[in-house]
């Protein structure tokens, strides 16, 4: 996953910031998740102000990171050395250089055009034409791409969100966006049921504080969004608005299923649960920790790599023939 770029690293010639590039190379054989994991060696242990990973045309992988000090090529080697000998791979393209100076901000409005995703309509504040007809309109900055609904972890979260709504009457009473980063599937979940109470949670206070922000930017008051910080559901305030009709947790795997025990009680007995940021070959470990809790598949969503899971009470039932769990994106949105 690409981490989102701050608003001043974005444009370091208005702020006067001197940024640097870290690049490696990896042979094709290279999957999705180790790609991933490399790419955590700069967001996590390195202190970089952005990191991405792209597969190349032919099928190799580019990871960049961003930052503002020049990393010593020697402590960049020795920070990718075990993870790179685990998957053997020996000597890389690795390259460090000064990141040419260019109005970033302006570059990235440019390649951040609306995106549609069913009836929601996301557009950056750049946009002027005006929002389609009959379209739920978000507005959400250039600089937060990564919670923009261009990753298909988000797009899969939004059409599950449209799915629900279609089927089910009436509209939530209670929503709860647990992991909520830049709180765009909160905010989608306010438009798509306006009379819901939506609970917009993270642990990270810079993360509920642009969840914030954003809310205000679309015109949600706080006692439409209420957004809170909290690991998980160890916060009070999360714990007393629930149980939920709506939970959506766009998170990882791992967490995804250590929070199963714990998010399970907090669901109504007639509730949808939509689960993403899910690797394809993870979605079965996922859905059997949920499954333990009583819950079951509905449905499924599949993005090119990623799965979004919908389930509900085991009384309840699936619901086979909404979506495929071997359909793509693509299908979906033709029949749209």
């Amino acid at each position: 996953m690409t981490q989102p770029m701050t608003q001043q690293s974005q444009n370091p010639q208005a702020a006067n910031v001197t940024l640097y590039r870290v690049t490696i190379t990896l042979p094709e054989r290279v999957t999705t998740r180790e790609a991933g994991h490399i790419e955590t060696v700069f967001s996590e242990l390195m202190e970089s102000l952005a990191t991405s990973h792209l597969q190349l045309a032919d099928q190799r992988w580019l990871i960049e990171a961003l930052f503002d000090f020049e990393p010593e090529r020697s402590v960049v080697m020795a920070m990718l050395d075990q993870p790179l000998g685990v998957l053997g791979l020996g000597d890389i393209e690795l390259e460090i250089g000064l990141l040419e100076q260019r109005d970033w901000l302006a570059e990235n409005r440019a390649s951040f055009p609306p995106l549609h995703i069913g009836r929601v309509w996301i557009h950056g504040s750049h946009v002027e034409q005006p929002a389609p007809a009959g379209s739920l309109p978000l507005m959400v900055e250039a600089a937060q791409a990564f919670g923009s609904g261009t990753h298909p972890t988000t797009e899969g979260c939004l059409r599950a969100m449209q799915m629900i709504a279609a089927l089910s009457r009436p509209a939530p009473a209670k929503v709860l966006d647990m992991g909520c980063g830049s709180a765009i599937l909160a905010m989608a979940a306010r438009k798509i049921w306006p009379s819901s109470r939506v609970m917009a949670v993270d642990n990270d206070p810079i993360a509920v504080g642009v969840a914030s922000a954003n809310a205000r930017l679309n015109g949600i008051a706080p006692q439409q969004m209420r957004c809170v910080v909290s690991a998980g559901f160890a916060g009070r305030v999360v714990r007393q608005v629930g149980p939920y009709d709506v939970i959506l947790a766009n998170i990882l795997a791992g967490p995804l299923r250590r929070m199963a025990p714990d998010l399970a009680p907090y669901l109504v007995a007639n509730g949808w649960l939509i689960l993403s940021g899910i690797l394809n070959e993870q979605a079965v470990a996922v859905e059997r920790a949920y499954a333990a809790q009583g819950l079951r598949c509905w449905t499924m969503l599949r993005i090119g790599d990623w799965t979004v899971i919908v389930m509900r009470p085991a009384a309840i039932g699936a619901m086979p023939g909404l979506w495929h769990g071997r359909r793509s994106a693509a299908i979906a949105t033709q029949e749209e």
